[in-house]
């Protein structure tokens, strides 16, 4: 594969560098593609719903059935002040992947979470109402309305996005890397001479990367003990931050020895807003290798990090074709 020659800074370029999804895609498969969170109302079944303040996140549908969503906000002083430190920062992100279904005669999406920010949503199957509207000028709103008893929704949620065309100029070297990818192992090897230092496992997790020049990481540690009901006490919430999920805009560069470089410019999760992650990708067949930046660990030894992921969708996918 040739290596990678573009760049995207998605944050920057909304609006300028997007083509509009054609009418015919758009009709046959409504929900496929990126959206981006514009706002979010808990309590949305009550007279007076509540608004997340400084509500972000990301949803990605692709034709072969698998969703990403997640969410970052403030929870609203009404509903944190009967909750704990630890609680409150446990529900300020949410989301989860894994696949999904709509049926647009009654309007409902059903999902079977894989796994997300909370243990208990692995294998969790719940669903939504939805509405698609067009907006003259602008691009597609999508409207997604949770039901009673959804886990770890802070009561019944409404959430507004808006869809993101893909980019324009979609090169052939982005096409092999956009999709879902499902993580497979990852560990710490010697730089020098490439011996495995460690390796290990996880619960199912995930990157996709979607032709709208975005990532979206699910990454929970293995084997977390779940809550005993359905929401966290606060001693399980201060259990509960062994997870890595955020979303981000994509950079791809050419990679020196590698195929390419990935940049991730982190918009929103459980990393720092504004951290620019880097990670170096080859890609053989449907398996890609990711390779962090070499470092010394506390042995003293220069070792660096590397994940193998598994291929679960490509552009073709992505792009509702």
């Amino acid at each position: 594969m040739k290596r990678a020659t573009f760049c995207v800074v998605a944050v920057l370029l909304l609006g300028c560098w997007y083509q509009p999804v054609s009418q015919a895609q758009s009709a046959k498969q409504p929900l496929v593609g990126t959206w981006l969170l514009t706002s979010e109302q808990l309590n949305a079944d009550s007279s007076q719903p509540t608004p997340a303040q400084g509500a972000r996140g990301m949803l990605v549908f692709d034709a072969a059935g698998h969703y990403f969503e997640i969410v970052d906000r403030a929870v609203p002083e009404a509903l944190a002040k009967d909750l704990s430190e630890a609680q409150a920062s446990f529900y300020r992100v949410g989301g989860s992947w894994g696949r999904y279904e709509v049926n647009s005669d009654t309007g409902r999406i059903s999902f079977e979470a894989f796994a997300g920010r909370s243990p208990n949503i692995t294998g969790a199957k719940f669903s939504r109402s939805f509405a698609v509207a067009s907006v003259p000028d602008d691009q597609d709103r999508l409207t997604v309305t949770s039901l009673p008893g959804e886990l770890h929704a802070l009561a019944v949620t409404r959430r507004v996005w808006q869809r993101v065309p893909p980019m324009m100029g979609l090169s052939a070297e982005a096409r092999q890397v956009v999709g879902f990818w499902r993580h497979e192992v990852e560990g710490q090897r010697r730089a020098d001479i490439g011996e495995m230092l460690t390796e290990v496992m996880r619960d199912p997790s995930v990157i996709v990367y979607t032709p709208a020049g975005f990532v979206g990481v699910h990454f929970p540690t293995r084997n977390r003990t779940r809550f005993e009901s359905a929401e966290p006490t606060d001693a399980e919430a201060r259990q509960a931050r062994a997870y890595l999920g955020y979303y981000a805009a994509l950079g791809l560069y050419p990679g020196g020895r590698h195929q390419g470089l990935i940049f991730h410019n982190i918009l929103g999760g459980s990393f720092t807003i504004g951290t620019t992650l880097r990670r170096f990708f080859d890609l053989q067949g449907d398996d890609v290798n990711l390779t962090f930046p070499a470092n010394v660990n506390r042995q003293g030894i220069r070792s660096e990090t590397y994940v193998k992921m598994h291929r679960l969708s490509n552009a073709d996918d992505m792009l509702g074709r």
